[in-house]
């Protein structure tokens, strides 16, 4: 038997990510058949399809424990949180079998790589920790205590020397990546669980879904140099390759999109459904965004703020990641399956 609260994160307004009880053994469901809506593609076209920008096809699915959050790269090498496992698995768009299983620490959620992709970082919320792991060799090499902050995030900065770490509290861990001190501790809205970092690695930008609002912090410094109220529960966030727009998902059923040159706020894209994951694609062509009570993924022209198409991916959709030349896109499903899209 399993019982599961999947709380903000999980739209039900509570200020954990989730908690989890199990005895026994089970398995994930089997997830129904995905189909794509088509993405605007005119037959004959995906030639001309941009080599950083997914042509919104699904192309393989990858059956594997309920997944919450994934790392991918380029070559299509994928990890993703088991969060009731309390580990990490690892899957690939070449084999779609989990091909092995990193143990981390409790209730792990959010997952990160570095930007040389040769360590990955868990947020274990379950005993307040963060794992590092050796990708190369598949094991833990050190964890960090985040001491009473139960952690749902982590991101690496662009140059590969920090790590953040958002919590289930006002505050976020600033982490030499290097040493693995906790170089700062910065004051922020509450319930941090998704991060963004300008191209320029300059400005870091924190989601805090129970205050409804999203942190800007200037990385040297540690200061909060502006907050965006925006409603809501904020979810995943995603900035455009050139650092000039920052695209927040919303339980509230929209999409902000907040212009960072003045500040101001566009009018909300409305969502289908409630929105949580979402990426931009490094082309800067498109975001999208996943809809988990609708089994759905929607698809938005930046350029032009409409709805380019809808990828049926059924189950939970949960958190959409792509890898850093943006060749792959990864959907994790807690119904048991990643969809992996180009």
């Amino acid at each position: 038997m399993r019982c599961r609260a999947l709380a903000a994160a999980a739209i039900l307004g509570a200020t954990t990510i989730l908690s989890s009880c199990q005895n026994g053994t089970s398995t994930a469901p089997s997830q129904p058949e995905p189909t794509s809506t088509p993405v605007s593609l005119a037959a004959g076209s995906q030639a001309c399809v941009p080599k950083e920008h997914p042509a919104g096809k699904i192309i393989e699915i990858a059956t594997v424990p309920a997944p919450w959050d994934v790392a991918v790269r380029d070559d299509g090498l994928t990890y993703f949180t088991e969060i009731f496992n309390n580990g990490v698995g690892i899957t690939n768009t070449a084999t779609r079998t989990v091909t092995g299983f990193i143990p981390t620490g409790a209730t792990p959620t959010g997952i990160a790589f570095s930007p040389d992709g040769l360590r990955a970082y868990t947020a274990n919320q379950g005993d307040n920790t963060v794992s590092v792991i050796d990708v190369t060799s598949a094991q833990v090499i050190a964890t960090l205590s985040t001491g009473g902050s139960s952690p749902f995030a982590v991101q690496v900065s662009p140059d590969g020397s920090l790590l953040y770490v958002g919590n289930n509290d006002n505050t976020l861990l600033v982490v030499d990546t290097q040493t693995l001190q906790i170089t700062k501790t910065v004051f922020v809205g509450f319930a941090t669980n998704s991060f963004a970092v300008d191209p320029a690695g300059r400005m870091l930008y924190a989601n805090h879904f129970f205050s409804g609002s999203v942190s800007e912090i200037d990385i040297f410094t540690g200061t909060v140099l502006r907050t965006f109220n925006l409603g809501g529960a904020v979810q995943g966030m995603a900035l455009n390759k050139k650092g000039t727009h920052l695209f927040v998902a919303n339980e509230g059923g929209y999409l902000s999109e907040v212009v960072l040159s003045t500040g101001q706020t566009n009018p909300n894209i409305p969502l289908a459904g409630v929105g949580f994951g979402v990426g931009v694609t490094p082309d800067d062509n498109e975001a999208w965004v996943t809809l988990p009570l609708n089994g759905k993924v929607q698809i938005f022209k930046l350029q032009s703020r409409q709805i380019k198409g809808t990828l049926n991916v059924g189950g939970e959709p949960r958190r959409v990641a792509f890898s850093q030349q943006g060749k792959i896109g990864a959907i994790t499903n807690m119904h048991g399956y990643i969809t992996f899209v180009r």
